[in-house]
């Protein structure tokens, strides 16, 4: 059986030319003609009922978690059915305000009413609980996660209780820590408008280990241990193998002198999503985005296109087995997994109450305001002035190039 399935899905990706990156969305606007446009929808149809018996027996640890906002039920995210069956692991973020109001539905349509037991805080992720009298039916089972490597280009499937493919992708990135505060940190902010050898500092950190081994605005490194440093994307290279706790020795020009110092580097400071209004709205052309969207421990990246909604389900592979389970929608072309192992090991660990969870969010909305304010005043004063007539050639360059690409798309239509 499995090997039939494996045969039809690859024969159906060789003869439609469908991929993972041809998932097609509302938001996306098809260069193609209607009777094209036909021909790929009956593709992805087939295609998509290939997938099924792959994601038949993982669809039964699936679940929609809702909640009620006004009185009105809402979609809130999936959820991967764990432990014995009464315990469901979903995205916490998407359901914080609505703890109170929580209800599972699974594949059979019944509902049961759900408790938050835990938050892992730090991976935005809920463990709820529900009555034993839910888990009885045979369409709501426990996942059984599977161990793998996740390598990169490996085929995955995002599951949907009512046994569809959610969405499908590849391993793009591998399992990689996206948590900025477990990252090294200098302690600098470097003079974006300086262009000589090195890397200026503009501005010390106190509280850092630049701070603590002497170094003063206007200072140049020069190089890090044995390693030369040209530009600030070569300082970001050299510091980007060491861990908080590791020590540096800079070589740094001061007043015309150079000196050798040790750093210390410590833990980076939490930054938070700082996407402008524009940045966003880019990034949401692909879809709503999950809420959190960053600062993972463990995840692998995907270019799966999957609704914010539906984030917290199982994920498989070709196989059938349950490798993981999404994590966020992070813009267009990224979804974050977290692998079975990862999965396994988390649950092992001790899960914070709604009260402790809802606290640490707030410390760490505070700290990020405090962050911004101390920040910004240095951002600004570092800000090139407008370059009006360098702006006005890159639009006047840019309607050019829509120009032809409009002639070429014109040519291409009376072929």
């Amino acid at each position: 059986m499995r090997t039939y399935e494996f045969s039809a899905i690859s024969a159906l990706l060789l003869c439609t030319g469908l991929s993972a990156t041809a998932q097609r969305t509302e938001e996306e606007v098809p260069l193609m003609r209607p009777d094209e446009r036909k021909i790929v929808d009956a593709q992805s149809i087939e295609f998509n009922k290939a997938l099924e018996p792959i994601v038949a027996d993982a669809a039964k640890s699936t679940v929609t978690i809702w909640g009620r906002d006004s009185g009105q039920p809402r979609k809130l995210a999936y959820g991967t059915v764990v432990a014995d069956g009464t315990s469901i692991l979903t995205k916490w973020s998407e359901m914080a305000g609505f703890a109170d109001t929580l209800y599972i539905v699974g594949r059979d349509g019944a509902g049961a009413k759900a408790e938050v037991a835990g938050v892992f805080t730090d991976e935005d992720l809920a463990l709820l609980t529900i009555g034993a009298e839910a888990v009885e039916s045979e369409n709501i089972t426990p996942a059984n996660f599977h161990a793998s490597d996740l390598s990169l280009g490996r085929f995955l499937v995002a599951v949907r209780p009512d046994g569809k493919p959610g969405a499908f992708g590849v391993v793009g990135v591998l399992e990689r820590n996206l948590r900025e505060t477990d990252k090294a940190h200098l302690g600098i902010m470097a003079d974006f408008q300086y262009r000589g050898e090195g890397v200026r500092i503009a501005n010390v950190q106190p509280e850092y280990g630049a701070a603590e081994a002497g170094l003063r605005s206007g200072d140049v490194i020069l190089r890090v241990n044995d390693r030369e440093i040209s530009g600030l994307q070569e300082l970001k290279n050299a510091l980007s193998g060491k861990s908080p706790g590791d020590k540096v020795t800079l070589r740094i020009e001061s007043a015309g002198k150079e000196r050798d110092v040790e750093v210390l580097l410590s833990n980076r400071p939490v930054l938070g999503q700082f996407a402008g209004g524009r940045l966003n709205a880019m990034e949401r052309m692909g879809g709503e985005l999950s809420r959190i969207r960053d600062s993972f421990s463990r995840v692998v990246q995907s270019d799966m296109k999957i609704k914010s909604d539906q984030i917290g389900g199982p994920v498989v592979d070709l196989e059938g087995r349950v490798v993981g389970i999404t994590m966020a929608r992070a813009d267009r072309t990224r979804t974050y997994i977290m692998g079975s192992e990862a999965v396994e090991e988390l649950l092992k660990s001790k899960a914070d109450t709604v009260a402790e969870a809802r606290t640490k969010t707030e410390l760490l909305k505070k700290e990020l305001a405090e962050q911004d304010r101390a920040m910004l005043p240095e951002m600004r004063r570092q800000a090139k002035p407008r370059d009006l007539p360098r702006t006005r050639r890159h639009l006047s360059d840019l309607e050019r190039l829509l120009g032809r690409a409009n002639r070429e798309l014109d040519d291409l239509g009376r072929r």
